[in-house]
C-alpha cells in the first residue's frame, strides 16, 4: 500500500471520530434544554410570552424541592488573578422558579474580609439537580457584562460554572459554607 493512501485513509478515519464525538457532544448539551419533570414542563409553558404587558411580580417563594434547593445557602469561590486573589462568598437564594446568587462578602489571601454590597453576580435559570443553566455578571475593565453560563453539580457541596464570552471563558468551583 502507498504511503499516501495510508495517511488518506487514516485521516479519513480520524475525521470520522471526530466527527461522531461532535456528533455526540451535541446529544448531550440538547438534553441540557429539555424538560425533565412535570414541573419542569410547566414551568417552561408559564415562560413564554404572553400577549398583555407583562406587570411585575413581587418575588414569591416556592414550596421546598430537595432536588434543586440544596444551592440556597452561602458559596465560596476562590480567585487567583492580577486583580483578586482570595476568595468571594456568594449567598443564592430561590426567588421564584430561579436561583439568585448575590455578593455576600470578601476575602484577601491573608485571611481578612469585607461585607460585600449584595450586588446579583448570578442568576440560574435552568437547573434540573445535576445541570443548570444561567446568567453571570462579570467585571472587566470596570465594565460589567452578563454572560450566558452552565453549571454541572460535582456533588452536594461543590458545583462548576463555566461561561465562554468571546474567547474570554473560565471554570469557577464554587464550594457549599
Amino acid at each position: 500500500m502507498k504511503n499516501s493512501t495510508l495517511v488518506f485513509r487514516s485521516l479519513g478515519i480520524l475525521i470520522f471520530l471526530a466527527g461522531l464525538a461532535h456528533l455526540f457532544s451535541f446529544g448531550v448539551d440538547a438534553s441540557d434544554d429539555t424538560p425533565t419533570s412535570p414541573t419542569e414542563t410547566s414551568a417552561a409553558l408559564e415562560q413564554q410570552p404572553k400577549a398583555e404587558i407583562p406587570m411585575e411580580k413581587p418575588v414569591t417563594k416556592t414550596a421546598y424541592n430537595p432536588e434543586t434547593d440544596h444551592l440556597i445557602g452561602q458559596w465560596k469561590v476562590a480567585y487567583n488573578t492580577e486583580d483578586f486573589k482570595g476568595a468571594i462568598i456568594y449567598n443564592i437564594k430561590k426567588e421564584g422558579k430561579v436561583f439568585n446568587a448575590y455578593n455576600h462578602q470578601y476575602e484577601d489571601e491573608n485571611g481578612y474580609s469585607q461585607k460585600a454590597e449584595g450586588t446579583k453576580t448570578l442568576t440560574i435559570t435552568k437547573f434540573n439537580g445535576s445541570k443548570g443553566k444561567g446568567i453571570y455578571s462579570i467585571a472587566y475593565k470596570g465594565e460589567q457584562y452578563e454572560v450566558d453560563c452552565k453549571i454541572a453539580l460535582v456533588d452536594k457541596n461543590s458545583f462548576t460554572l463555566s461561561y465562554d464570552y468571546y474567547g474570554y471563558g473560565d471554570v469557577e468551583t464554587w464550594k457549599k459554607q
